[in-house]
């Protein structure tokens, strides 16, 4: 019988709750989202405390597995808190508050993607933006029957960020531009399909996943906790999950659409497509709703991205993420979408045609003349032996 001791609870920020569950002569670390009013949105302090409690788990040799889930039923993480981060930008001159939080929040992804140890991360409900980019990089990601994932950032006047340069391009061809341009929504099964998940399980089976952890024989061995717990949750996980796929149905429409040589050729097959398919018609009003120079800027990110290292990504968004915030339809889109809800932003230019070269080439440069912090945290980052 495994000695099970009370857990060690940590509420330093009551959005965030870390606690660790003994297992033998190891230990589970768990971060539980913990903001459902907000959807368990990411805001600084949230993120904070989560790359400090990474770190600090990182370098304990006790720690053998860490779990990353929601106590809500409706949501993992919902994506960043977009409204709370424009209301703090807007309180000074200057970039300086997304300076800190697209450090904090890109270190935390990266941070994630190439943690030691195995973890879990458990993706029920709603899983968007910000929430995909702390779960794409686990290194064992469960969806179930009420997950609900996108990338929708086009939507206010931004682009998929959190490593989307990365992950969108490692889909399916064609299927990574389509979901960052129109920000469709995707289900559980189509995470397993296309890569973004490891496995299906039922929601009401996670907190006997969860407490059967503490059973398990854990060693000092990370590579052989990772098979440990593939093995296990390979007994939970649904098989076929992926044969359900809506999104793989609609694969040979999305590449057709998407797999052209310009964001204009794109711009034109979606705004002539005549089908009947429901989530594709659904797509493309997202695209049509969304930001001109997103458009362009997202074609230009994946496209241009498709070789770089991840750590290059988070490097290239970084610069993306504070040219945004400098000047884009970024502002606008917030408050059109979540603070005003008139749902009738004024985008700036208003048609792709109109868009300047060089303001899109600006999205990609160091003209927001900021110091390279996130290069800073990622150099401070000792490698693990």
């Amino acid at each position: 019988m495994r000695s099970m001791t009370t857990p060690i609870i940590d509420n330093t920020d009551p959005s965030v709750r870390f606690f660790e569950r003994q297992a033998g002569d190891y230990a589970i670390g768990t971060i539980a989202m913990d903001n459902p009013r907000a959807l368990n949105a990411l805001d600084l302090r949230m993120l904070r405390a989560m790359e400090s409690k990474l770190l600090e788990w990182r370098g304990r040799n006790d720690i053998a597995c860490v779990v990353l889930h929601a106590d809500s039923e409706k949501a993992f993480c919902a994506g960043g808190d977009v409204k709370a981060f424009l209301s703090e930008l807007q309180k000074e001159p200057g970039i300086r508050f997304a300076v800190d939080y697209f450090a904090t929040e890109y270190f935390v992804d990266y941070l994630i993607q190439v943690y030691p140890k195995p973890i879990l991360c458990w993706a029920d409900g709603i899983t968007m933006g910000g929430g995909i980019g702390i779960m794409n990089g686990a290194s064992c990601r469960i969806v179930t029957e009420r997950t609900v994932m996108a990338m929708p950032e086009i939507a206010i006047g931004l682009f998929p960020d959190v490593g989307g340069t990365y992950f969108l391009n490692r889909l399916p061809a064609g299927a990574g531009l389509f979901l960052g341009l129109t920000g469709a929504r995707f289900n559980g099964s189509d995470a397993v399909a296309i890569g973004m998940a490891e496995g299906f399980a039922r929601s009401d089976r996670k907190q006997h996943v969860l407490a059967g952890l503490s059973e398990l024989d854990w060693t000092a061995d990370p590579q052989s906790n990772r098979e440990l717990l593939r093995n296990y949750l390979d007994s939970f996980v649904e098989t076929g999950a992926a044969g359900e796929s809506d999104l793989m149905k609609h694969l040979d429409t999305v590449r057709r659409l998407t797999m052209r040589a310009t964001i204009a050729e794109i711009d034109s097959a979606f705004r002539s497509w005549d089908g009947a398919d429901d989530w594709i018609k659904d797509a493309i009003r997202g695209y049509l709703a969304g930001s001109p120079t997103s458009a362009k800027a997202i074609f230009e990110q994946l496209s241009g991205g498709r070789e770089l290292s991840l750590k290059k990504v988070f490097l290239r968004e970084w610069d993306m993420a504070l040219n945004f915030c400098t000047r884009s339809d970024f502002r606008e889109g917030v408050r059109a979408r979540l603070i005003d809800k008139d749902q009738m932003p004024n985008w700036n230019p208003p048609a792709l045609a109109q868009l300047d070269d060089d303001e899109i080439d600006r999205l990609f440069s160091k003209r927001h003349g900021q110091d390279d912090l996130l290069a800073r945290k990622f150099s401070e980052l000792i490698p693990e032996d």
